[in-house]
């Protein structure tokens, strides 16, 4: 199909939505997350390891319970388009493809891709070529949507 022919380009403002970022969780089970950082050879958001304590932003304290390595667009993408996250995410990860089907392997590893959309308008929500979902299956990950509805 020609780009031409597509209903909905991409265009970083994205009329319907108030804000989108996508994160790669990986729930590395019983195993360090410096681990996963070495495999993907990718610098984790966020990496939390069980055990540790951890001060929230309203300075309440708890203990992780579960180790965790996510890859965020947040800091990276401003579009509100969501296929541009997904586009840098995949193109972050997808020279270490192996590593990651290494670690999707492993015994207690989970790995999800997780999209959070926030409707502008109540409609007209994201959508996904099939570039996007042509690479997250070549890298086998599932796609998640949280959908939240902002207040005009």
């Amino acid at each position: 199909m020609s780009l031409k022919a597509r209903v909905t380009p991409v265009a970083s403002d994205y009329e319907t939505c108030a804000e989108c970022y996508v994160r790669l969780m990986i729930f590395p089970g019983e195993r360090h997350p410096d681990e996963i950082t070495k495999l993907l050879q990718v610098q984790p958001s966020v990496a939390n390891i069980a055990g540790e304590k951890v001060t929230n932003s309203r300075g309440l304290t708890r203990e992780v319970k579960s180790s965790t390595w996510f890859l965020s667009t947040e800091s990276h993408i401003s579009s509100r388009d969501i296929r541009e996250h997904i586009d840098w995410l995949v193109q972050t990860i997808y020279p270490n493809r192996e590593s990651l089907g290494k670690i999707q392997e492993m015994d207690g590893v989970k790995v999800t891709l997780k999209c959070v959309w926030f409707s502008l308008l109540g409609h007209g929500g994201p959508v996904l070529w099939p570039e996007q979902m042509r690479a997250l299956a070549d890298l086998d990950l599932e796609l998640s949507f949280d959908v939240y509805f902002t207040e005009n």
